[in-house]
């Protein structure tokens, strides 16, 4: 559906446009705790909670009628 299609170029170019700031976030990480490992997994683990806190309190679309009308 073009609703699907839509998310499938959508989310790969948020996260391209997320990406300054994840840098930003791992440069701040690693310099407060001086370490580029330490740093980096900290900034995995922030990104990873952030992932699964979205996947678990998204709402389910399966089942639900997608055919929506479209106002021009």
């Amino acid at each position: 559906t073009n609703l699907r299609a839509t998310t499938a170029i959508s989310v790969p170019n948020m996260v391209r446009g997320a990406l300054p700031l994840i840098i930003l976030l791992f440069k701040l990480l690693r310099d407060m705790t001086g370490s580029y490992v330490t740093g980096g997994w900290i900034t995995g683990v922030i990104l990873m909670t952030v992932a699964l806190i979205a996947a678990f309190t998204i709402k389910e679309s399966f089942g639900k009628n997608l055919d929506f009308v479209e106002i021009n």
